[in-house]
């Protein structure tokens, strides 16, 4: 969920262990990564021998150091020894190619499907909004509006925004993304959320998906958490509780200012390299992000500690008047127009029925992106990774695959391994988790369409598994306990600099 929170190696010494400059609380906080095989050499002094002392212990090296170590082939799993990753790529790009090439307007058709069946959800919640009372059990207009809410942005608005249909739209059709969701009106019409669709773009569509696992992935969890798994936040009753109260939240307490930071960063990045603003552009480029929290993630809670900052007021308030231009016309739109209109029409009891559905509304598509997003990259059987890669490589492959995980899909396949139809129930277990079941396909092929993905991951399996490539595939429900083993502390994910 944030740019990179470890240590930071200032060298390596003549022992290979990481020469660190650390406070005390850099070590503590640090001391929640994934655990080395064994410590290194203990025969230090100096700076080193505060390194092993502090840093080189059964539970962790920062990524720095892991990125120097490379495993002897014999202390690899068995897999990774006999793999033979340029035969693995050449298969991952030619099936790439292939599902390219097999994609038609049978699959804007499918998008629009998926469209028009949320925009009924959201109308039917809308008009059941003003009579449900979620207060008494009646969550159903409230269901009908997280659903809806939530396909618009896991699967339309995502599935978009990567160019999933730019073969097959033109640069000004609504499904391109040159064209979905830019500008005021477009968002209210295509993609009305608490992040802004340009800022989303840079934080996930290029950060995320290039930098998957690395420590410059901002929606890495187990580093995002590692306050909370080195224990600062209490005993674990209590961390399993933060946990459950960030479900509810996270949107709009995370997601919408982070992806504001990177935002913000691109353009500053982008100016002081002398380069042209790209159609991400935050307008007027300011010269310190303000959303500076350096390796941390921005939240919600970062912009009440700024206020109380050094700085000028314009300064120490930046941040918040950023956020609250990005959010306020989701805020109005549902938890004041609707109410309204309610009130307007049927007077001051279904007004505060609609309000009361609106917030339900929020909190449960809160929970239920939380629970097929948050959980496609963490787990003690998932890879993370201390070194860059090259997009479309094999390396890239392979790290889409054993760096993600998928969940029950309703891909469905002909005797002969060709694409059978999925039906109206493979098609709703897809719905439902939107569309994000095929994790592993989309980081492989990151610009393909929903339909495409349901298509091509019975091919990807079969490679894998030709090549003797993890392919895991579980239900939805126990990758959320996997993920929060790693929020808390109860697990960690695997190291592939480490030999896992």
């Amino acid at each position: 969920m944030s740019s990179a929170m470890a240590p930071r190696v200032s060298s390596v010494s003549k022992k290979g262990l990481p020469s660190l400059r650390l406070s005390r609380r850099r070590v503590f906080r640090a001391n929640a990564v994934a655990a080395p095989v064994a410590p290194p050499s203990s025969g230090a002094s100096g700076d080193d021998a505060f390194a092993v002392s502090s840093i080189a212990t059964p539970l962790t090296l920062p990524q720095e150091y892991w990125a120097t170590q490379e495993p002897a082939m014999s202390a690899l799993p068995a897999w990774r020894q006999n793999l033979d990753l340029e035969a693995f790529g050449k298969d991952m790009f030619e099936l790439e190619n292939k599902l390219k090439k097999e994609q038609s307007q049978d699959d804007v058709d499918h998008l629009k499907g998926v469209l028009r069946f949320s925009q009924f959800l959201y109308a039917a919640g809308i008009v059941l909004a003003g009579f449900c009372n979620p207060l008494q059990g009646n969550i159903l207009a409230a269901v009908c509006l997280s659903t809806a809410v939530c396909a618009r942005w896991t699967m339309v608005g995502h599935h978009v925004c990567h160019g999933g249909y730019n073969r097959l739209q033109k640069p000004t059709e609504r499904f391109h993304r040159k064209s979905f969701a830019l500008g005021p009106v477009r968002r209210v019409i295509d993609w009305l959320d608490w992040m802004a669709p340009e800022a989303w773009d840079v934080e996930h569509n290029d950060l995320h998906h290039y930098k998957l696992g690395e420590t410059t992935d901002p929606d890495l969890l187990e580093r995002n958490t590692i306050d909370m798994r080195a224990g600062s936040f209490g005993p674990k009753p209590f961390r399993y509780l933060i946990v459950g109260a960030l479900m509810a939240v996270w949107k709009w307490y995370y997601y919408a200012p982070n992806t504001l930071k990177e935002l913000y960063q691109r353009s500053i990045d982008r100016a002081a390299a002398g380069r042209p603003a790209d159609r991400n552009a935050t307008g007027e480029v300011p010269k310190v992000n303000p959303f500076n929290t350096g390796d941390e993630p921005a939240t919600v809670l970062y912009l009440m500690k700024r206020l109380f900052m050094p700085g000028s007021f314009a300064e120490r308030v930046a941040p918040t008047v950023a956020l609250a231009k990005c959010c306020l016309p989701y805020f109005m739109a549902n938890f004041v127009a609707v109410p309204l209109a309610f009130y307007a029409a049927l007077g001051p009891a279904a007004g505060k029925l609609a309000l009361m559905n609106m917030v339900a509304m929020e909190l449960i598509t809160n929970i239920h992106s939380f629970i097929i997003i948050a959980t496609n990259h963490c787990g003690e059987d998932v890879y993370r990774f201390a070194t860059p890669c090259r997009p479309r490589s094999p390396d890239f492959y392979l790290r889409a695959v054993i760096g993600s995980v998928n969940f029950d899909t309703g891909a469905k396949t002909n005797p002969d391994g060709s694409h059978k139809s999925s039906g109206l129930t493979g098609n709703a277990v897809d719905y439902v988790q939107g569309w994000l079941n095929y994790q592993i396909e989309h980081h492989a092929f990151p610009t393909l369409s929903m339909l495409a993905y349901q298509k091509g991951a019975p091919q990807v399996k079969a490679i894998c598994e030709k090549h003797g490539v993890p392919y895991v595939q579980e239900n939805v429900f126990i990758r959320v306990k996997k993920t929060v083993d790693i929020m808390v502390g109860n697990k960690s994910m695997k190291q592939w600099e480490r030999g896992d």
